[in-house]
């Protein structure tokens, strides 16, 4: 899938599925953001914009550090699941090719809090890059190099002229391909000259207990964090003292004792009466933990990453597309699948699961279940006999009537419509929301853009700021009558709300250690 820049405000879905109208639309796009260029594309080498901020280097890259080498220049936006899908194929294509090609990241960003250093800060540490990455604040060579989708990747020759360009995710088999070739061909004239050193220097990885936490779940003995950063699961006590860490540290799929058992970026979190359920979001899984045991088992996804699955499957024989949010309602599991941009249900009685809201196109469309569009579903709320949905590419909260399944929006108007504006919900703006916590009739909104804990009130339709000051939290659950936990992402470390007053405390956690590989 590949989402559009504001040219115009859609995504389009590279999918089999799509219209022949938006096909045109997105040649139409292409042909539009090329005229918009700078200058041409295959001018010798990138202009790197002067005083842009430079992430895992010491100084700069300049257009003559790349001379003589194979440059792979990476265009995303923080935050666009297309884009961190592609992280995978871009760290394999470093380990084969090694000094051989040069990945350098441009973070092109789509939120204006996306620009900042912070924000590619932690974005850089939960997904452990090592590469180069520049920010283009002013989008300058997204426009020298013709790009109008996150994300895109531009293969550059020895002599800093475009070899090829390739479009959306699911391209590492076409790059690889091509880099193949131009190595070949370098190594043929002579053109390929790696010799000079690079000032790379990856940033370390901080020694906290927590590593950009991004979900938080509460019940009556438990409060769960998904160490996202640390590939771990951590249950305290409600006093904040740590009881099990599930997980050993290390990327993988292993069930089995807790200490012994992987997960690979965890994200959502559900209690039921005996287990807590995560989606392994790295992993396409979904897995449970045993809360007598703390043993973990899968529960659904074969561990492949599909677009356009339709139906009711057994659960563990269906791939999945980066679970997110979890809320357990009775017997069921609903996933905010925000790979799929739709809502699924796991019944955990027959253990069959599909999609039961959203078409899987990208968008902000309200009406029946099955029409309705959501854009990169990331949290959930229940209350009531509705499910809530924090949708963050159109910066958004939804909610689906589970009687009847339908759709409707509650904040938020477009993909390109964000900002920080109380008020009426029907006017409000929100920027980039990615979690939901309902309590005495209001939900509770981590406003992750923000760096905001936002209020609905849900009789008199009206959103005000309960906190700022934050740093991009993921994730928000009840932990008293008048209090929050809140996982502060990019500041690796649990707050807590005063739904009141919103005085915003640390909240202190003791016993944790980060894992030995860290």
């Amino acid at each position: 899938m590949t989402e559009i820049a504001p040219i115009h405000s859609i995504a389009v879905r590279r999918h089999a599925r799509r219209s022949s109208a938006v096909l045109w639309m997105a040649a139409t796009l292409a042909v539009l953001a090329a005229l918009l260029a700078i200058r041409p594309a295959n001018a010798a080498g990138p202009e790197f914009p002067a005083g842009a901020p430079w992430f895992n280097v010491s100084r700069p890259l300049t257009a003559a550090d790349l001379k003589g080498r194979l440059v792979l220049l990476d265009f995303f936006t923080p935050g666009c699941i297309n884009c961190i899908h592609t992280l995978p194929g871009t760290a394999r294509l470093q380990r084969e090719f090694g000094g051989s090609l040069l990945v350098i990241g441009v973070n092109s960003p789509k939120f204006k809090a996306s620009q900042g250093v912070d924000a590619i800060d932690g974005f850089i540490r939960r997904y452990h890059l090592d590469h180069p990455v520049v920010t283009d604040k002013q989008m300058r060579l997204w426009r020298q190099y013709g790009v109008f989708a996150w994300p895109t990747f531009v293969l550059l020759g020895p002599d800093g002229k475009v070899i090829n360009k390739f479009i959306g995710e699911g391209q590492y088999a076409h790059i690889r391909k091509a880099v193949l070739q131009a190595l070949a061909e370098a190594r043929r004239d002579g053109s390929l000259n790696t010799a000079q050193s690079l000032p790379l220097k990856p940033l370390p990885v901080p020694d906290t207990p927590l590593l950009q936490p991004g979900k938080v779940a509460v019940d009556a003995q438990y409060v769960a964090v998904s160490d996202t950063g640390h590939n771990r699961i951590v249950l305290f006590d409600r006093a904040g003292k740590v009881v099990r860490v599930v997980g050993n540290g290390k990327a993988g799929a292993v069930d089995g004792p807790a200490a012994r058992t992987s997960f690979d970026s965890p994200q959502g979190l559900a209690f039921d009466d005996n287990a807590l359920y995560v989606a392994d979001t790295g992993n396409q899984l979904i897995r449970r933990i045993d809360l007598k045991t703390f043993a973990v088992t899968t529960v659904a996804g074969d561990g492949r990453q599909e677009y356009g699955v339709v139906g009711i499957h057994r659960a563990r024989s269906v791939p999945l597309n980066s679970p997110w949010g979890l809320e357990r309602i009775g017997d069921e599991l609903y996933i905010a699948m925000a790979g799929d941009h739709q809502v699924w249900k796991l019944d955990l009685r027959t253990q069959r699961i599909g999609p039961v809201a959203g078409s899987g196109a990208e968008g902000i469309a309200d009406g029946p279940a099955a029409q309705a569009s959501f854009a990169q579903s990331s949290g959930l709320a229940y209350h009531g006999g509705r499910l809530y949905v924090a949708d963050p590419e159109s910066s958004a909260v939804r909610a689906v009537q589970l009687a009847d399944l339908h759709v409707r929006t509650l904040i938020g108007r477009g993909l390109f419509d964000f900002g920080l504006r109380n008020g009426p919900a029907s006017s409000a703006l929100l920027q980039h929301d990615q979690g939901l916590a309902y309590a005495n009739g209001s939900l509770y909104i981590a406003d992750t853009f923000n760096d905001a804990i936002r209020r609905l009130d849900l009789q008199t339709q009206t959103v005000t700021t309960l906190a700022t000051g934050l740093a991009q939290p993921g994730g928000l659950a009840v932990l008293g009558p008048h209090e929050l936990i809140v996982a502060d992402t990019n500041a690796n470390r649990l707050v807590a709300v005063d739904t009141h007053s919103g005085k915003v405390t640390r909240w202190p956690i003791a016993g944790l250690r980060p894992p030995p590989l860290h």
